[in-house]
């Protein structure tokens, strides 16, 4: 398995064919162009996805919201009070384990969830124009195995 120390300087990939920065700009570029259509409602990016997760995959764990969106928990509990905050979302203990808090989404956090949904299916539209089925397909399994082969958090070292 090759890791950083085994390529050369002269041998690295140029910025714009790094995964790492690819996906960086991708998202740069999502945030650019949705974040103004969704701050109306007082949600970016990423609270915005969580909304649609919890209308996905109804009540989730804040762990479970942890895991799936590859967020810090301190990023996470901070998303979910403003998410609460703005009525989206309740928190509440769960019946089992007091010490778990499971997040579900009220009326007003489906009503958006349905509305971003739409935003991610304008966003599909414009790559659909570029991409094929297959390709789409393809793309979709291939960052799926980039994501299961990034290294887990405190395994890099310098």
């Amino acid at each position: 398995m090759n890791d950083a120390s085994s390529i050369s300087p002269k041998n690295r990939r140029p910025l714009e064919d790094r995964v790492s920065f690819l996906t960086h700009r991708i998202n740069a570029h999502l945030q650019q162009v949705c974040n103004p259509l969704i701050a109306p409602l007082q949600l970016d990016l990423y609270s915005s996805r969580i909304i649609v997760a919890i209308a996905e995959k109804g009540p989730m764990k804040v762990g479970e919201l942890v895991e799936l969106m590859a967020l810090p928990q301190s990023t996470m509990s901070h998303q979910l009070k403003r998410l609460e905050r703005d009525e989206y979302v309740l928190r509440t203990r769960s019946d089992t384990d007091n010490r778990t808090v499971v997040i579900t989404l009220t009326q007003k956090g489906q009503d958006v969830a349905e509305v971003n949904n739409q935003l991610s299916d304008i966003i599909l539209a414009h790559v659909s124009k570029e991409l094929s089925p297959e390709e789409i397909k393809l793309l979709t399994a291939l960052l799926q195995r980039v994501f299961s082969s990034l290294p887990k958090v405190g395994d890099v070292t310098l």
